[in-house]
């Protein structure tokens, strides 16, 4: 598949109906962590969602939109945006690659995110602010140099101590609200199939659920089918076998013999 091909199959319509409502999440995520005064940023909730539902095109841009609406009142934070962009193409790169299926690889998207982030603010303050800025690990650099440690190593240490609960609780918290969506909703998503229940318990080794009671049960296509789960007019549905007698179309009765 070119890459002009896989552009175009994550912006889906619901991804692209997905963008606003990310930015809306980022924005309420960092309001709220600017008024509570607390150390983290929280603004990035919604560019991973969306980065590991619709893959790494999508969360770049997702993640590009969220401080540049928010660089329109302050524009201090447009050179952010860049750095946001990479996290969110990051983020659905791995998902892509199947590393958000497993615990280890969770912890390992985690300390990719809080490493490539806190590179990101640390170049950023030197080579645009000059060091700092008004957020609060940018005082706590401050009062470090003030303390005499040099320059670099306490943007490096005050960065880690914000980005570190941060970005750990923005993929968390992604993680569980895609963890709460049903199956037939994270098909329309590129990545999404990774995430439904259908993966997971082929993935764990385990049946898919029979129908109860005669009732016509709705199964994903196995994973190693050819089947395409980019969007839902490529995702099919399967009757389990124990249903097919019980929607079979009726017998005609026999014609009655003519005189």
């Amino acid at each position: 598949m070119t890459l002009a091909q896989r552009v175009r199959d994550d912006f889906s319509l619901m991804a692209i109906l997905i963008i606003p409502i990310a930015i809306a999440i980022n924005f309420v995520g960092g309001s709220l962590a600017l008024a509570l005064k607390l150390p983290l940023y929280l603004d990035s909730i919604g560019t991973f969602l969306v980065a590991m539902l619709a893959g790494p095109f999508v969360g770049a841009l997702t993640g590009f939109l969220s401080l540049a609406f928010v660089s329109a009142t302050d524009p201090t934070t447009l050179p952010w945006t860049v750095q946001a962009a990479v996290l969110g193409a990051m983020v659905g790169w791995l998902a892509r690659r199947g590393l958000l299926r497993r615990v280890a690889g969770v912890v390992l998207t985690i300390i990719l995110a809080i490493l490539v982030s806190v590179t990101g603010v640390v170049l950023i303050r030197l080579l645009i602010f000059g060091g700092f800025t008004t957020t609060g690990s940018s005082v706590i650099a401050a009062v470090m140099v003030a303390a005499g440690v040099p320059m670099i190593p306490a943007q490096f240490v005050s960065s880690f101590v914000s980005e570190l609960p941060d970005k750990t609780l923005s993929i968390l918290l992604a993680l569980m609200v895609i963890r709460s969506m049903s199956d037939r909703y994270l098909i329309k998503f590129s990545n999404g199939h990774l995430f439904t229940a259908h993966s997971r318990r082929a993935r764990r080794g385990r049946p898919a659920p029979e129908a109860v009671d005669g009732a016509d049960t709705l199964q994903l296509a196995p994973l190693d089918s050819s089947v395409h789960y980019g969007s839902y007019d490529r995702w099919r549905g399967t009757r389990s076998p124990a249903t097919t007698a019980s929607v079979a179309t009726p017998a005609r009765p026999p014609e009655e013999a003519r005189p």
